[in-house]
């Protein structure tokens, strides 16, 4: 199992430990302090850099024939995708925690620090979902079509805040602190049941590859 986590982690590593760090910290100094710009963006890029260093990861995977070769070692298909699972599991929490303590040390409106941590926390979580029906999709339809599966949801994810910002918010004429201070009010409620219904759909999700690798062993 560990073997296998070694094996497929150098990516999430190098993106999650390298690439992130440098990013959170060059908004940072530009931006001097928490802005709505830069919690959206934080949430953003923490699903990004998920999703990606899987894409990249299962890109040298087809490459080069890994999971042909896993086939002729003694290695059940539940280490297989539990070791994709675990690194995908550990990689957001890392990103989660880390986006908690930068905020620690960026001055910023109060309400900015709730609704960000917010932000960040549903980003995890959406990063841990669309990284498991990845790898359903990886393993009951193939390489080919999980491409076009990343190719439409980085757009969706890239696009869909924007639009919903200007055809929402500003056509409703609402005012943004108005937002985050309501949703800030049930911050409490959003920390209990997303972190819940959220790794209980990440497990069923796991089984669901799970079960798709083994009937494509088949």
């Amino acid at each position: 199992m560990l073997r296998l986590m070694k094996k497929n982690a150098f990516y999430f590593v190098y993106y999650a430990a390298v690439i992130f760090p440098l990013m959170a910290f060059y908004m940072y100094f530009v931006r001097k302090e928490l802005s709505g710009a830069m919690v959206m963006f934080q949430g953003l890029w923490l699903i990004l850099i998920v999703e990606g260093a899987l894409a990249v990861s299962e890109r040298a995977e087809d490459k080069t024939r890994g999971y042909d070769f896993l086939r002729l070692l003694p290695i059940k298909d539940q280490e297989i995708v539990l070791s994709k699972f675990l690194i995908v599991f550990l990689t957001t929490i890392f990103l989660v925690a880390f986006n908690y303590i930068l905020y620690l040390f960026i001055p910023g409106p109060v309400h900015f620090f709730t609704i960000g941590r917010i932000l960040v926390l549903i980003s995890g979580i959406y990063a841990l979902i669309l990284a498991a029906t990845s790898y359903v999709i990886i393993f009951r339809f193939g390489h080919a079509n999980f491409v076009k599966f990343v190719w439409a949801v980085m757009i969706i994810t890239m696009v869909a805040p924007v639009l919903i910002f200007e055809s929402v918010i500003l056509k409703m004429d609402l005012d943004i602190n108005i937002v985050i201070n309501k949703l800030s009010q049930f911050h409490w409620l959003i920390w209990i049941v997303l972190p819940f219904f959220g790794l209980a759909f990440f497990y069923l999700l796991f089984q669901t590859a799970l079960r798709a690798k083994i009937a494509a062993k088949g």
